[in-house]
């Protein structure tokens, strides 16, 4: 459900007026309405505007122009030794929503102690391929990506956060907006290429943020598997009614249209993993998948809920009125070579009690997010 670290929802902790950020991508670009819930939230949202407003001069003659696609698209294939034709590896890949927001509005969310205790979770061992979102602080998402880095030796910089990296940056990629994109990639295999796409659309929070989806291409035993790791649109109420579905269905087009453009032979997997922001029951999972050319898994298991406002100590503190869903999910393109028996399984993680302190007040979680993992394999 989470989006960018400047949602309009506020927590129940205190929250700290930004540093001055750089000027978001144009306002011609994106004109999003915005309805914010609380005064508090509208006052987050100006001071984001004018620190923006604030910056712009010196941020439009040093921001590089986007590139109108990305670099290098339909050749990038072409680079890497084409895949065997055994049976498609069958690999385990987790997703996780890991809710390291930003400090500066969100300064005592347990950021750093999460960083050390994610990696050294049950769910997050033993896994191929790791992608995470919302890595959007910049010191615990790399302490998290450091501290993983025995486990995990191959990995894409955090998308969004600047084009050092990346063998290619597509989409509509900005130096100048506050927040990176917060989705990496992490393998125990090779990565032969890696590249970063920012969506051109967005609304409410989503809009300050370089959100967009991670390509990487791996090399599994002289195998390629292709991996794409996402953030969609969260439904934020700084969208206009229905516009967050909107945006999500053009998003999961410009990914498909991206993905058609490879040119990737049908024998080789596409795996597409991470926050989809869209709810197994509800009729917009079919058109997910249609809009990006996705095939469902052949099982779900494990809790009901991937973010579940019910049972998840941090959910529950945070959106104490908001449904319990199935938002998370690791899935194949259709048409293209997939373990038999691709599962979805959701892990009701739970981890030691840690506490935090705010205005006097002590809170104390048994999760080390507001989302559960997800972990995928064939049989």
């Amino acid at each position: 459900m989470c989006g960018a670290p400047y949602e309009t929802r506020p927590p129940h902790k205190g929250v700290a007026v930004p540093q001055t950020q750089s000027e978001p991508r144009s306002a011609a670009r994106r004109t999003p309405r915005r309805t914010p819930r609380t005064v508090l939230s509208a006052a987050v949202s100006a001071v984001l505007a004018a620190a923006s407003l604030a910056a712009s001069a010196p941020a439009a003659s040093a921001a590089p122009a986007a590139p109108a696609a990305t670099t290098a698209s339909t050749a990038s294939t072409a680079t890497v030794p084409a895949a065997s034709a055994e049976a498609t590896p069958s690999l385990r890949v987790l997703t996780y929503n890991v809710f390291l927001f930003s400090r500066h509005l969100y300064p005592n969310w347990g950021q750093d102690h999460r960083a050390k205790a994610v990696p050294e979770a049950p769910f997050f061992q033993g896994n191929d391929v790791v992608v995470v979102q919302e890595a959007f602080d910049n010191t615990a998402s790399d302490a998290l990506l450091r501290n993983a880095s025995a486990q995990y030796p191959h990995r894409t910089p955090v998308m969004g956060r600047s084009t050092s990296g990346w063998d290619a940056t597509g989409g509509s990629y900005s130096s100048a907006t506050p927040e990176d994109g917060g989705v990496a990639v992490l393998s125990r295999w090779p990565i032969l290429r890696k590249e970063q796409y920012v969506f051109k659309d967005a609304c409410g929070a989503d809009w300050y943020s370089n959100k967009g989806f991670v390509y990487a291409v791996l090399d599994v035993d002289g195998r390629r598997v292709h991996v794409v790791g996402t953030h969609a649109q969260s439904t934020d109420p700084g969208c206009s009614a229905g516009q967050a579905a909107q945006t999500r269905a053009r998003q999961f087009q410009a990914m498909d249209a991206f993905l058609d453009a490879k040119r990737i032979p049908a024998s080789e997997q596409v795996i597409v993993a991470g926050d989809l922001n869209v709810d197994t029951r509800t009729p917009e999972y079919a058109s997910m998948l249609a809009n990006a050319g996705l095939a469902d898994a052949d099982g779900r298991t494990g809790h009901p809920y991937s973010f579940d406002t019910a049972e998840n100590s941090i959910a529950a503190e945070r959106y104490p009125d908001d449904p319990r869903e199935d938002l998370d999910h690791v899935l194949h393109r259709a048409g293209h070579a997939r373990p038999a028996g691709w599962t979805n399984t959701v892990v009701k993680e739970r981890s030691a009690p840690w506490t935090v302190s705010s205005w006097g007040t002590s809170y104390t979680y048994t999760n080390l997010s507001d989302h559960y993992p997800v972990v995928a394999s064939g049989r």
